[in-house]
């Protein structure tokens, strides 16, 4: 498991490496946001490496790289994102192919597009292209050259052994969109959801529910069947709580929000009121919409149920600039893709695994403390 103050201290050892002579570091504040750590511990970072002749300051320029320090000893770390708006210097122009599955999720289109700015804004050639299905992907993939690396989103959906095996003959280097596989010479990255769900019950548990529910699909993803499992942790964790789960049959590309609507009132008493006060839901791909079928079956959010959703922080259409949001960011996917590529560029000998995305919040007005509803734990599956 990663720790902070070293992801944060292995980024600045990867900057170094990186870095011409004058360069400007991210701010102290900039770096204590995105690794989540305290002004001191950025401050003793930058000590080291001062103290080993990799960066100065003067008053009235700032800390900057030097560039001609000792070079560093540590290996770059796959799993660090470069800061934004980092200057890559490529030693040749390279050539990538952005592969992006064709269904409406807008997640995957941002992210894609946010790829192609990346590595076109560093001279690279690109090209993006779109499949249905794996059997689509095959013959797409048929009549294309190779690519010095390779991107691909398969968005819910198995990527089957041909496919996987037609990828890594188009490129030696390919990284996958998703935490979905592992133990393969492949680069992922991804989110588990375990631990936005924790944060979620938690923020719950303090604005007084005591009955809460978890929403999620039943397919069995690695990422999503992390976080059903550590929701079952919580329910020892939350003994006094009462926690519920609905399991839908569908994905977000297939009607989920309004399945879960119907699993939520299918589940109301006479008096309209569900079994839970709040809920932590993930796979909402439209929050307006969600939140407008929530107030048709009798639900307004949060007077009537309080709502964290378990999603992208960065996405308007997921948010919906009112929802409690807690995930990731898309803004951070990018970047560790970008990421894993460039070190498989500079090393392919670096080591193969999923690189998991930083946990992020967004605070919305959909939660509110809780009005006294007990009711039993449960679980609830919805039918197909």
């Amino acid at each position: 498991m990663s720790h902070p103050s070293s992801d944060l201290e292995q980024f600045l050892e990867q900057l170094a490496q990186e870095a011409r002579s004058g360069d400007r570091l991210p701010t102290i504040r900039e770096l204590m946001r995105r690794f989540g750590v305290s002004q001191a511990l950025v401050q003793r970072a930058f000590d080291s490496l001062k103290a080993r002749g990799l960066i100065g300051s003067e008053v009235g320029r700032g800390t900057f790289f030097r560039g001609d320090g000792p070079a560093s000893t540590s290996p770059a770390s796959p799993a660090s994102p470069v800061r934004a708006g980092t200057a890559v210097r490529p030693s040749a122009t390279r050539s990538v192919l952005l592969l992006r599955r064709s269904i409406s999720i807008a997640r995957g289109r941002v992210l894609v597009e946010g790829l192609q700015r990346r590595f076109a804004g560093d001279g690279h050639r690109v090209l993006e292209l779109s499949y249905t299905d794996p059997g689509h992907a095959l013959s797409v993939l048929k009549g294309l050259p190779r690519f010095d690396a390779c991107v691909v989103q398969s968005t819910y959906r198995t990527i089957t052994i041909d496919l996987l095996a037609a990828l890594k003959d188009k490129s030696d280097v390919l990284a996958v969109d998703g935490a979905a596989l592992v133990g393969a010479d492949v680069d992922a990255v991804g989110m588990e959801w375990g631990e936005p769900l924790s944060s979620a019950v938690a923020l719950l548990e303090q604005q007084g529910h005591r009955s809460i529910a978890y929403a999620t699909t039943s397919h069995p993803l690695l990422a999503t069947q992390l976080g059903r499992r550590r929701f079952d942790a919580l329910k020892g964790a939350f003994a006094h709580c009462q926690l519920h789960e609905i399991v839908l049959p569908q994905l977000p590309d297939e009607d989920y929000e309004a399945a879960l609507v119907a699993a939520i009132r299918s589940g109301q008493d006479a008096g309209g009121r569900p079994p839970f006060t709040a809920l932590a839901v993930w796979g909402i791909e439209n929050g307006a919409r969600f939140r407008e079928a929530l107030s048709q079956i009798g639900l307004a959010v949060p007077s009537a149920l309080s709502v964290v959703l378990l999603g992208r922080t960065d996405l308007p259409n997921e948010h919906a600039e009112f929802f409690d949001t807690i995930g990731c960011s898309v803004a951070d996917q990018v970047e560790y893709l970008y990421q894993a590529i460039r070190t498989r560029w500079a090393d392919p000998s670096a080591p193969y695994g999923v690189r998991m995305t930083p946990v992020t919040r967004r605070a919305g007005q959909s939660v509110a403390p809780a009005s006294p509803s007990p009711q039993p734990r449960g679980r609830v599956t919805a039918a197909a």
